[in-house]
């Protein structure tokens, strides 16, 4: 299974493997001071065979969030079945789905954050800044 893409938004949702999303893209949060919270929503897609998108095969999920040193900040790992409906079993199907990542910002930086499954991943870059918006 391959991460193709990975896109920050406000809200995303998914009905019959369409995501609509709201704010997608997002990259740079302005926090009126630190540390503070923040909620990234993601819309991910992901490719996979026929085989893979099977019921009873088991996926993992990881997410790691690391900030401008590198250190982690975030780590979550979970496991998941795809379970879709296939009916294309000669090319890459696609399967959109919601995530959601919460951290605490504690400094102002570029903090990096890597979506993978199966080991196959996407990084997108997420800017802090404290202070009110430009």
């Amino acid at each position: 299974m391959n991460v193709d893409w990975v896109i920050p938004c406000r809200y995303v949702e998914v009905h019959d493997n369409l995501g609509s999303m709201i704010g997608a893209g997002i990259d740079t949060f302005w926090v009126p001071e630190l540390p503070a919270p923040l909620q990234v929503m993601l819309a991910v897609r992901l490719t996979a065979t026929a085989e893979e998108l099977s019921p009873g095969i088991q996926h993992v999920l990881r997410t790691v969030v690391t900030d401008k040193h590198g250190e982690v900040v975030f780590e979550a790992t979970v496991e998941f079945e795809a379970d879709s409906e296939v009916t294309q079993t000669e090319w890459l199907n696609s399967m959109v789905m919601p995530s959601v990542v919460q951290f605490e910002a504690v400094e102002a930086g570029t903090f990096q954050l890597e979506q993978s499954v199966d080991g196959n991943s996407q990084s997108i870059p997420l800017h802090v800044i404290e202070g009110p918006p430009e």
